[in-house]
């Protein structure tokens, strides 16, 4: 990661046909003399969502690398949240919890303060997936307002029949509360919880709507279109203290509460969101394109909410392993103990290690998902799928999972073998992986080197062929080969090789 602070003198712009905007809104009441619009970092793809932690640190997103970063306050980035599924929007309450948009996989997540997934606030809307939520805003009574539109290649139908505003109650109920705009993205609440305003980039505009109670609003107002200097927009949107709202166009356009135009802050590169944060909540951190900014103002910010929605209910796999049987398995090579748990995935039962990390699963189409330690305390993770029976011969399948790498590099090993639950056909695949990026209809990949992938058909007699993926950094995956291959009762020394027919 490159680290460069070269700073960018700002260019202010003022209306100076409007005499009263001068007067009574002058942006020097905002913007300190000689301010400086700073660079933290870059080398990114795409950043946004910037959101800072009751605990001193901004988390921000970089979409297309499937990450969501902390910044420490000595400039120290590290992955918080990763593979993200394509995060967007992030906000944080009062006791550390971290909720996201994950645009990617149309879920709304909510995190505690180390990067822990806790589970989905909502993962489908009338049974069917969301669009792609985008941005969010928890008011006072802990409940949150997010944005469901879509980005991505043209469909003839979205999941959802429009893209809208939703609201998620303290509870953890989800109710769609806007329909009428085209494609709303920046959302945020007045500091007097009194107001709710809503970005449609489609036309320029800013929306406002009145709260009449949690999740109970008004119909909108247009209260600001840009000019044609703020090109598209707005993205994100942020308060300060006195209810001025600042939104992301070309450059941060910086509003009063009426939505009249107090000045406008130039920025290096196009911006897609913004927050207030820092010791004294004066530093606007702004995420753009490629890099990670900020300015210093004299405007304070909105403090953090209190506290967010819970969780209606529990993560589907955790209702599955209520009851855990432990056993122990021998470990060989270091002549200790470690202990599994059964876990049920549809007809079949695991014998995962418990270091495994259940998590919910990121779609409808897994029944269970492990985060896969690296084997030191800094490699980074695997991930370990389950999938249930679906068609196709064993060719198919294996040659499905060979394109899921580059073939110039590519070790592959295929055999077939016996395990207590039946026969099985196993792929392992080393070189450079290209992983998902986004939902998977887009068909979107990343390449990723030096990774490892052992795939498994496995057919359960009389309930069909259920299907195993362990991918993952190639030091990691060889130090779980074993324990997958246990994992669903593989016998190695019945194991031959498999040649495609």
């Amino acid at each position: 990661m490159k680290f460069s602070p070269p700073a960018y003198w700002l260019g202010i712009l003022m209306l100076a046909t409007t005499a009263s905007v001068l007067q009574a809104d002058d942006l020097s009441s905002i913007l300190p003399e000689q301010a400086e619009v700073e660079e933290l970092a870059t080398g990114f793809k795409f950043t946004e969502g910037p959101a800072w932690h009751p605990e001193g640190f901004l988390l921000f997103s970089d979409i297309p690398n499937a990450r969501v970063i902390k910044r420490e306050g000595d400039g120290k980035l590290t992955d918080f949240y990763t593979p993200s599924g394509r995060v967007n929007g992030i906000m944080c309450d009062q006791q550390g919890n971290v909720y996201c948009c994950q645009m990617g996989e149309g879920h709304v997540l909510k995190l505690n303060a180390e990067g822990e997934l806790q589970g989905m606030l909502v993962d489908t809307f009338e049974g069917k997936r969301m669009n792609g939520p985008n941005d969010l805003a928890i008011d006072e009574h802990g409940g949150m307002y997010f944005t469901d539109p879509y980005y991505g290649p043209a469909q003839d139908e979205l999941p959802q029949p429009m893209m809208a505003v939703y609201y998620i109650t303290a509870e953890g109920k989800v109710s769609r509360i806007i329909e009428d705009r085209e494609r709303p993205n920046g959302v945020t609440v007045s500091p007097d919880g009194k107001t709710l305003y809503v970005a449609e980039p489609n036309h320029s505009e800013v929306y406002s709507y009145d709260i009449l109670g949690p999740g109970k609003i008004s119909a909108g107002k247009l209260i600001f279109k840009g000019e044609e200097q703020d090109g598209s927009g707005p993205d994100g949107m942020v308060h300060d203290q006195n209810g001025n709202l600042y939104c992301t166009y070309n450059g941060i356009v910086v509003l009063n509460p009426a939505g009249k135009l107090i000045g406008r802050i130039e920025t290096p590169q196009k911006p897609s969101n913004c927050t207030f944060g820092g010791e004294d909540s004066k530093t606007l951190f702004i995420t753009a394109r490629t890099g990670l900014y900020q300015v210093k103002l004299k405007s304070t910010g909105v403090g953090l909410p209190k506290t967010g929605p819970k969780l209606a209910r529990q993560p589907q796999t955790a209702k599955k392993q209520t009851a855990l049987k432990v056993m122990t398995v021998a470990d060989e090579s270091e002549k200790a103990a470690e202990e599994t748990v059964d876990v049920n995935a549809g007809d079949l039962t695991l014998h995962v290690p418990r270091s495994w990390d259940s998590q919910p699963p990121n779609n409808n189409l897994r029944l269970a998902q492990f985060n896969v330690p690296g084997k030191d305390d800094d490699a980074e993770s695997a991930e370990m799928v389950v999938f249930p029976p679906f068609g196709g011969s064993v060719n198919d399948n294996m040659a499905r999972w060979v394109r899921q790498f580059d073939t110039r590099d590519l070790k592959l090993e295929m055999v077939s073998g016996k395990s207590d639950s039946g026969e099985y056909y196993l792929l392992d695949a080393t070189g450079t992986y290209k992983k998902p990026d986004g939902p998977p209809f887009l068909r979107k990949t990343i390449d990723v080197p030096d990774h490892r992938m052992m795939a498994v058909m496995l057919n359960v007699e009389g309930k069909g062929n259920y299907f195993l993926k362990l991918v993952g950094p190639k030091a990691t995956v060889e130090a779980a080969a074993d324990a997958f291959r246990k994992s669903f009762g593989a016998n190695p020394e019945s194991e031959k090789e498999y040649k495609l027919k």
